[in-house]
């Protein structure tokens, strides 16, 4: 994104505009402590729709009435804004030869800043992330979230730029903290989840075509989940099927149709209609309901006999279990010596020397051993018979639901020889178990089972086929090679800073997915160790870490066309590491400002460190524009001033403001 900043400012109570100019490329605020330099970042990220107002308390916040940015396209200008201390948001696009009159334009405080032009936060974030093509409005990839949360997923916005864009003064060397915003899980995983968006390595269509891929992924998983209840739907008809077939032919002698019950079940509308074509007839001469009734007595006594026997072992069981506790308990409870002092065993009577004292204490160790042994068996009898018992537990379930079907079987025909006893009509149970069969085939009719196989089949032919057009869109592979472009620019980068001689031999990484900054060491047997942040000694391994790393990222939104992010970068005292001291003075004195640090470099050598980190900083702008045809833009705000840069740059040239007798507001 060909952005940069243009202008940084404040509308004081009077109407007085106080402002600082940027360029492209390196811009130095340099000055005094407490003169606002620190408030060019915050006044920034206020501007940018924070919802944190930051701006040190002071003359600043004091005087101010408006804070305002500047920000510069190719074709016009867009002015942020906020008030002090206020809720909505300014937001006004300039264009035209307008976009170079800017500062005349804002100092017609009343016209410029009118109240049509102010908007509620939300409405301003949408409105800004248009010009930077931030227009995603859903990027839930699960229809569901919204009813399990109450609310969509954090849309991308301009917000999770300053992530990117910002190194406050507490950041910019800190060895437990790289991004700011990061302290925060939901901000973190909010602007990892959302670099691939600003990177433009997926977009809107790829979000939708990940909803169809969710949708149709909950459609088979709930297809998978019918398969079982519908197996178990099936079942129950077939064998409610084949229990009134058996019945009728019980009573009428002969068989009601040739159909099967699978038969019945696949075509149960066709079934139903040769069911109610056939009459009634009895065969008086058949034993079907003598061999029927007494086929399912006996299976009654077998299976009551099952079940009994299956009683009788369970109580063993339990019996069994309660003498192998008692007999543990038993054992514990028996006297055990701990020691005994055989040194002078000698007989009672004669005082000579005796070895039974010791047999026997041999004897007594003997039985510890299969005491312990005993109780260990015993034990173990317990878990098993438990186990056994829950065995028996489960067939006897089984047995009693088989005896439950078979006296449901058994309880129409019973019904029926009393019936016969006291009615001489042959035909009324038979015509009785024709209608059940006809009422239980009707159910099916009204209550269809679903296609769940065919449905299974359909979706996960679904799920394959977003599967394939996701992968199109080779996100992983994207992911890899943006991950290797930075780590190799960092390595490029790193090896003109100041880094300990220990980590010179390695390289920095970064991983994309996780947002981890290490430092690959190479040890023994050709293999490297990670050593993170928080693990490397010396301000100057971490103030380096987080330069090399922003200015390869910065590389990359520079070097992508179509990446939302500008390449705009604020870096707020890094010299601190070398220079910590407050600066009070009227001019940059380095030995005056480096404190009680301990360090056996001298003040020349400190100066020679940042003023190549100065130098660095704006070779890699240069190198940049070079390279991509995007020049970066660095904000450096810092004390350090007249540094003798490398090469053929010169200090003085990226000044944009000395803060020294005054700052962003004059006293």
């Amino acid at each position: 994104m060909k952005c940069y900043v243009e202008y940084i400012g404040v509308v004081d109570k009077k109407h007085d505009v106080h402002h600082v100019p940027f360029k492209p490329g390196l811009n130095i605020v340099t000055g005094r402590s407490s003169k606002g330099k620190s408030a060019i970042l915050d006044i920034f990220d206020y501007c940018l729709g924070s919802s944190e107002d930051t701006i040190p308390e002071g003359i600043i916040t004091d005087r101010a009435k408006y804070f305002f940015t500047v920000l510069r396209f190719p074709t016009v200008s867009v002015v942020t804004g906020r008030m002090a201390a206020g809720n909505t948001c300014f937001l006004r696009e300039v264009s035209g030869p307008a976009v170079d009159d800017m500062l005349e334009l804002i100092e017609d405080v009343d016209t410029f800043f009118a109240q049509n032009f102010f908007q509620h936060k939300d409405a301003f974030l949408k409105s800004l992330g248009r010009y930077f093509g931030v227009t995603l409005q859903n990027i839930d990839t699960d229809p569901l979230h919204k009813e399990m949360t109450g609310k969509w997923s954090a849309t991308p916005s301009v917000r999770s730029f300053a992530s990117f864009m910002l190194q406050h003064q507490n950041l910019v060397a800190n060895r437990h903290a790289v991004f700011y915003r990061f302290e925060e899980k939901r901000k973190r995983d909010q602007a990892i989840d959302q670099f691939k968006i600003f990177m433009d390595i997926v977009g809107e269509d790829y979000f939708d075509l990940a909803k169809l891929r969710t949708e149709a992924l909950y459609e088979l998983k709930r297809a998978e989940a019918q398969i079982p209840k519908q197996d178990k739907i099936k079942e129950g008809y077939l064998a409610e099927f084949a229990l009134l077939l058996k019945e009728y032919e019980a009573l009428a002698g002969q068989p009601l149709t040739e159909l099967k019950p699978g038969q019945i079940w696949t075509k149960p509308k066709s079934a139903l209609e040769h069911l109610t074509g056939i009459s009634v007839r009895v065969d008086g001469l058949s034993n079907a309901f003598d061999d029927r009734r007494t086929h399912l007595r006996a299976q009654k006594a077998e299976l009551m006999s099952i079940i009994q026997k299956a009683l009788n072992t369970r109580y063993l069981l339990k019996v069994s279990t309660e003498q192998a506790s008692g007999f543990a308990e038993s054992l514990t409870a028996l006297p055990i010596p701990s020691a005994t002092n055989l040194e002078h065993a000698a007989c009672p009577v004669c005082a000579s020397q005796s070895d039974v004292a010791e047999d026997e204490a041999n004897k007594l160790s003997a039985a510890i051993h299969w005491l312990n042994g005993e109780l260990k068996v015993s034990s173990y009898a317990r878990e098993g018979f438990g186990e056994e018992r829950r065995k028996i537990d489960s067939e006897l379930k089984g047995h009693r639901k088989e005896l439950a079907a078979i006296e449901i079987a058994l309880k129409p025909l019973d019904d029926e020889a009393d019936r016969l006893l006291r009615s001489k009509s042959v035909d009324a149970a038979a015509q009785k178990a024709k209608l059940k069969l006809e009422l239980a085939i009707e159910r099916c009719i009204a209550n269809p089972p679903s296609e769940a196989r065919g449905m299974v089949e359909f979706w996960q032919k679904e799920v394959e086929r977003f599967d394939e057009q996701m992968a199109q869109y080779d996100v992983e592979s994207k992911l890899w090679a943006l991950q290797n472009d930075i780590n190799r620019t960092m390595k490029y980068l790193g090896k003109d800073f100041d880094f300990e001689d220990s980590y010179k031999s390695g390289s920095l990484k970064f991983d994309v997915e996780t947002f981890d900054l290490w430092h690959e060491r190479p040890i023994e047997g050709g293999r490297v160790k990670k050593v993170y942040l928080r693990s490397m000694g010396s301000g100057a391994n971490w103030l380096y870490s987080h330069l090399t790393l922003f200015m390869a990222l910065h590389y990359q939104f520079a070097a992508h066309p179509k990446c939302k992010v500008p390449p705009i970068l604020f870096l707020d005292q890094p010299t601190q590491v070398y220079f910590p001291s407050t600066d009070d003075a009227n001019a940059f004195v380095a030995d005056e400002l480096r404190g009680d640090r301990k360090t056996t470099k001298t003040v020349d050598e400190d100066v020679s460190a940042v003023s190549r980190m100065f130098s660095n900083l704006a070779k890699f702008c240069d190198v940049t524009f070079k390279e991509t045809g995007v020049i970066p833009q660095i904000i450096v705000c810092d004390h350090a001033d007249n540094l003798p840069l490398k090469g053929n740059y010169v200090f003085e040239t990226f000044v944009r403001r000395r803060w020294r007798t005054h700052g962003l507001i004059a006293e």
